[in-house]
């Protein structure tokens, strides 16, 4: 279920999950708050001691938070290294195969606008809703076999062969790290953990000795800016998800470029 957030816009994974924190603390101030104030009611002094709680315990969700948007922002950072990663690796491959001889070159060309075509076309709207790309292995065989029956006839096209095959297998190590990508992201036990830390956070505040107008205002006003930044690392931790995920940026100028050079307009 919690996949389906990430096919939601921007707006509305934020207004969703703002408004379920905002709720829940709402709900909790009126009919929940009551029943855990007797547990406290007599302590003495009650809103500096619990004052002096949440202030400790902020100290160590704050942190917990930072960190984990932090390593939400890394996770997309890396991704995009990935992305780019893989395009230049294409870009060499096109580049070295346009020095082959032309019975050679073309079928190569071709198989390589081919593959940035269907990355484009087929395999990011994919990634766009958490699914594993499929169908790009046939472009990438018919590539592999056209590489190996490439019989080099001169020390030169030994040599550019020789690093042509190497920029292959590195443009499939780029792949593979990509593909992992889609579905990468921050363990299941830290947002289980940063879910708990709300929950408390909103209990605490239900504990302050206030009006009930108090604890609507300045319980929904912290349970809201909880919800923006659980939506925010929401959206850094799927960098290839949703509106704002990653485009492929990268291979659409890499297409332009391969149609270019091949006289073809774009498919």
């Amino acid at each position: 279920m919690l996949e389906n957030l990430y096919s939601l816009s921007g707006t509305q994974l934020a207004t969703l999950v703002c408004t379920v924190f905002v709720l829940f603390t709402w709900v909790g101030a009126i009919f929940i708050r009551p029943f855990f104030r007797v547990l406290v009611r007599s302590q003495p002094d009650l809103n500096t001691v619990l004052g002096n709680i949440v202030s400790m315990y902020g100290i160590f969700y704050g942190i917990l938070i930072g960190l984990l948007a932090v390593s939400a922002y890394q996770n997309k950072a890396t991704v995009e290294r990935s992305i780019l990663a893989e395009g230049t690796a294409v870009f060499a491959l096109f580049r070295n195969v346009t020095a082959y001889p032309e019975q050679a070159r073309l079928p190569l060309q071709e198989s390589l606008r081919n593959y940035t075509q269907f990355v484009i076309d087929s395999e990011w709207p994919q990634k766009r809703v958490g699914e594993m790309p499929t169908g790009g292995m046939p472009i990438i065989d018919a590539l592999q076999r056209q590489i190996t029956d490439f019989e080099p006839k001169t020390s030169g096209q030994y040599i550019l062969h020789a690093e042509t095959t190497k920029q292959f297998y590195e443009f499939l190590e780029f792949r593979a790290e990509r593909h992992y990508n889609t579905t990468a992201g921050s363990p299941g036990i830290m947002w289980f953990v940063v879910l708990l830390g709300a929950f408390l956070t909103i209990f605490l505040v239900w504990l302050f000795n206030m009006s009930l107008i108090g604890q609507l205002f300045l319980g929904g006003l912290l349970s809201f800016f909880i919800g923006i930044m659980v939506s925010l690392i929401m959206v850094l931790d799927r960098p290839l998800r949703g509106e704002f995920g990653i485009s492929p940026e990268v291979f659409e100028l890499l297409l332009k470029f391969m149609n270019n050079v091949m006289g073809q307009a774009p498919g």
